[in-house]
């Protein structure tokens, strides 16, 4: 037979390190760039989040959020001298969301 528990269980765990890394990507570029400070990226965060939605989100991705930022802003800088954007998330908290909000 074609199908098997053996083999759902690849679909699944295959399927579930996929979905990991394409929101991953998604979250750290969106997060990355509002570091980086573009206001389009900061208002579109404020739209569509929460304060505890981003900072979930945030706590799941911080590897990819690392590698989004190693490829986006250190590794121009260190090759082309290109400025970087501090990596400060809790900075970049405090411009999204105020106190009230939290």
């Amino acid at each position: 037979m074609f199908y098997s528990l053996q083999f759902s269980f690849w679909y699944l765990f295959f399927g579930t390190i996929l979905t990991y890394l394409v929101w991953g990507f998604i979250v750290s570029f969106e997060v990355n760039l509002a570091m980086g400070g573009s206001k389009i990226a900061q208002k579109w965060i404020r739209a569509h989040h929460t304060y505890k939605q981003l900072y979930y989100e945030v706590k799941v991705f911080y590897p990819m959020i690392y590698a989004g930022y190693f490829f986006l802003e250190l590794l121009p800088h260190l090759l082309w001298k290109a400025p970087k954007a501090a990596f400060d998330m809790e900075r970049l908290f405090q411009e999204l969301f105020d106190e009230e909000e939290r």
